[in-house]
């Protein structure tokens, strides 16, 4: 049995020599897996990111440089008893850069005419798609009507 002893101690100690190691290497493949699912993210983050500024280019270029956002506007309505919460964006487009400056100095008349149509869009709900292009036509008519030859198009940017 006293001979034995020293092997046992030898093959304790040569347990715990590799034991160190193999917890260490665990702990490094869970470090590299946290690592990797970091660098994901950032991957898919920034993808996200590209995507929204490659649609808002794309949305820039389509309808072009004389573009007058407003908004968004944030209607706060109670249909059948219950709030209801939407947000809009919508976008005038003008014939030139002039009209546009003009547009943009009357930029809170344009708000009183466009702001009570937005509230007609929601009083009944979410709006289908010919409620929008009524909206639309409307904006158009209101704001020719005050600003003669200035207004080439309406767009909605977002519908929330």
């Amino acid at each position: 049995m006293s001979r034995l002893l020293p092997v046992f101690g030898l093959a304790i100690l040569l347990a715990m020599g590799h034991a160190p190691n193999a917890l260490a290497a665990s702990e490094g493949d869970e470090a590299n897996a946290k690592v990797e699912a970091e660098r994901l993210q950032k991957d898919k983050d920034q993808r996200k990111k590209d995507k929204k500024f490659n649609r808002d280019i794309t949305y820039r270029h389509a309808i072009g440089p004389d573009v007058l956002p407003l908004g968004p506007f944030t209607i706060s309505l109670y249909i059948d008893g219950r709030l209801t919460e939407h947000r809009l964006k919508v976008a005038l487009q003008a014939i030139d850069t002039a009209k546009k400056s003009e547009l943009e100095a009357a930029k809170t008349q344009l708000y009183g005419i466009v702001y009570p149509l937005c509230l007609k869009l929601f009083e009944k709900g979410r709006p289908s798609s010919s409620d929008i292009l009524a909206f639309k036509a409307q904006v158009q008519k209101n704001v020719s009507t005050r600003f003669k030859d200035s207004l080439k198009g309406v767009y909605i940017e977002s519908v929330l």
